[in-house]
């Protein structure tokens, strides 16, 4: 049979293992794994030249139409992932009015318009209604993923509806008869922060410093310390999002041990940068916010013990920041195209993470958590032909163009690993440097009532 693309004389690696050889491709499913001897003809054929060929980036946690329209981002935002090697992306969205079932149909139609990458969705709980709605989400949407936010006052720069511990109860109780269902937890004791924060206000501090210490670690622990007991009373799946301190995959493998369904997720950003780097300031806010070296040192011993299930990016594309009030500043940077060369330098190269740890935390166990492994991050004959090509010798600095959006706070950063080919449903999207026009408008909606 003769294939639609192979990719020959590559490293293949998935989670679990690695080998010499290639892959086939045909009508966007993988044919093959296999030597090359093996491979057969082919409409094209890539030589790998014995760069490394990976199941594409799963990315769990970005948030895209907040600042700019939902269609905009999702055209340029999955144009920056698949520069990245992201080939699935799950979002994050919040819908203030009573349903989910309208604002769903609305958001699938725009993005299956314009995005070049497959997607998915998470609902945030914003009010009561959204809780008694989740059994016709879960029929009308096939969304099983909900998320409850701790850490934002009632006056917050974004406009988010700060969760309580009745609606975290609540919904964990509905969630936890869903086949897949999870319930990701935004972890900050929102209170005993607000009081924090009261005398380092006052005190006239605007370094990112000052805001990280008016929201210290003990405030993330505490939280999901108190998640951990309330999925536990519910028998519910629980993902702990963007976690910035050491404490939080303790605290998750010690629920395994208990036979508890609790994954960890956190973020480039935290293995990569400190809140007191000097060349950050006040619009590298983040939420949670950066911390100091020891706890980032923290997390990266939990990566390299398997403690941390999945890599999300929190990837926000904002107006440009204003750098006038740390206070008020809106909290997030943008992280698509650098996700992989970070993990990469600082993890594989810099630390000895294998390749099948990165693969690990980047594809197997976000597209596990959610559901939708194998068809996501997996090399198996059948599955969706979600790959990326790494060169792990191209070595250049991170540069972000002027025109960009978002916040980059990678920018200057040299980085040595970097995507040069991305493979979604068996279409090459980008290569040489660029995204394909033709990409756009292919991605599908993998949260649906039929999968």
């Amino acid at each position: 049979m003769k294939a639609d693309l192979i990719i020959k004389n590559a490293r293949v690696i998935d989670h679990q293992a690695e080998f010499f050889g290639g892959i086939a491709i045909k009508d966007g499913k993988i044919l093959m794994v296999c030597d090359n001897s093996a491979l057969p003809g082919a409409d094209r054929e890539v030589d790998a030249q014995r760069r490394c060929l990976l199941p594409g980036v799963v990315d769990p946690h970005c948030h895209l139409g907040v600042a700019f329209p939902f269609d905009e981002d999702m055209r340029t935002e999955t144009a920056q992932a698949a520069r990245g090697g992201i080939t699935t992306i799950f979002l994050y969205i919040r819908n203030l009015g009573a349903s989910y079932i309208p604002f769903y149909k609305e958001r699938r139609a725009i993005a299956e318009q314009e995005s070049c990458i497959d997607f998915g969705f998470h609902f945030g709980i914003q009010r009561e209604e959204h809780i008694n709605e989740i059994p016709k989400i879960v029929a009308e949407t096939g969304v099983q993923s909900f998320k409850l936010y701790f850490g934002y006052e009632v006056e917050n720069p974004i406009g988010i509806v700060p969760a309580t511990d009745g609606w975290v109860y609540a919904t964990m109780m509905q969630v936890a008869k869903l086949p897949k269902g999870v319930v990701s937890v935004h972890c900050e004791n929102t209170e005993i922060a607000k009081w924090i924060r009261k005398d380092i206000e006052a005190s006239g501090r605007q370094d990112l410093g000052a805001y990280t210490e008016s929201r210290p670690a003990f405030c993330e622990e505490e939280t999901i310390k108190r998640m951990i007991f309330l999925a536990e009373r519910t028998g519910c799946s629980l993902q702990v999002v963007h976690t910035s301190v050491a404490a939080g995959p303790v605290l998750g493998a010690e629920a395994r041990a208990r036979e508890l369904d609790v994954t960890i997720e956190t973020c480039p950003h935290y293995l990569t940068r400190s809140c007191y780097d000097e060349d950050l300031d006040m619009r590298a806010k983040i939420s949670p916010p950066l911390r100091d070296e020891s706890e980032k040192e923290g997390l990266w011993k939990a990566m390299l013990n398997d403690e941390i299930g999945n890599i999300g990016s929190d990837h926000v594309p904002f107006f440009p920041k204003q750098g006038v009030d740390i206070w008020t500043e809106k909290p997030g940077v943008i992280s698509f195209p650098w996700e992989l060369p970070l993990l990469i330098t600082e993890g594989v190269i810099n630390r000895g993470m294998t390749m099948q740890q990165l693969v690990n935390v980047n594809s197997f166990g976000p597209a596990k958590r959610f559901g939708v492994y194998p068809s996501k991050g997996s090399l198996e004959v059948g599955t969706d032909a979600d790959m990326v090509l790494v060169d792990m010798d191209e070595e250049r600095s991170v540069h972000h163009p002027v025109d960009g959006k978002g916040y980059c706070i990678y920018e200057g950063m040299k980085l040595k690993g970097w995507p040069v080919m991305t493979i979604s449903n068996g279409q090459v999207i980008f290569e040489n440097g660029e995204v394909t026009d033709a990409a756009f408008g292919t991605g599908r909606c993998i949260t649906r009532p039929e999968a």
